[in-house]
């Protein structure tokens, strides 16, 4: 399955990398824990980033009641957002051919605020287990003065496009023969050992949930 392409998700600008295809953007979006959004406030542009849920071809994110943000966001009932994943960099013999190796992935998508405490607490749900799956089992929901408090905006997914770089460096034919080393540094994020907080009591062990997570992340 496919997105279509429209006019707003068509990648014009390196057209050979892009891809449209749903389950490959959504694979994206899944191996990131933050989204970058952009918005208009008072007339002024921001971006922000934030940490998000998917589930299927729904966005969660959440913030308090006056965040600006989130007001924009539903002023204008539809959102811009970006996530990108940086794989490699790129040296050249040329300062003009320096490039990076990556996936990234561009969504829009309409807004709509969850108002009812079983909405709120399923996108809750979402972004908790997307940070860090199983995490909502192993930890204390949101009480009643909390989800008052909490702002929780569901984005549709209208459209989406994705494009990824995994080349070799390349030079120019007349730059070959120059004497400047050139080639590929890997770039790779790594998760560390938990640290337990201070007040956690001394009989509890770190749980398998965050052991996998690690493992799986690091071994991505």
């Amino acid at each position: 399955m496919k997105f279509n392409k429209s006019e707003i998700n068509t990648v014009k600008r390196g057209a050979k990398k892009a891809t449209y295809d749903k389950s490959e953007i959504y694979s994206i979006l899944d191996k990131t824990e933050i989204c970058n959004i952009a918005f208009i406030y008072n007339n002024k542009a921001f971006v922000q980033p934030i940490n998000f849920g998917r589930l299927d071809n729904k966005i969660y994110i959440h913030g308090s009641q006056k965040n600006r943000m989130t007001n924009a966001l539903l002023e204008t009932g539809e959102v811009c957002l970006n996530v990108m994943i940086l794989d490699a960099m790129k040296l050249t013999r040329s300062a003009f051919n320096h490039s990076v190796n990556y996936r990234s992935v561009m969504v829009f998508g309409s807004v709509k605020e969850l108002t009812n405490d079983k909405d709120k607490l399923k996108g809750l749900k979402t972004i908790i287990n997307h940070f860090v799956p199983n995490r909502w089992e192993y930890c204390r929901k949101p009480n009643e003065k909390e989800l008052k408090a909490t702002r929780v905006l569901e984005i549709t997914i209208k459209t989406a496009s994705a494009k990824i770089a995994n080349t070799p460096p390349s030079d120019n034919k007349d730059d070959l023969n120059l004497d400047f080393w050139a080639g590929t540094i890997p770039v790779k994020k790594v998760y560390g050992f938990p640290i337990s907080d201070e007040f956690v009591n001394n009989k509890a062990e770190i749980p398998n949930h965050i052991s996998d997570f690690i493992k799986r992340k690091n071994n991505e």
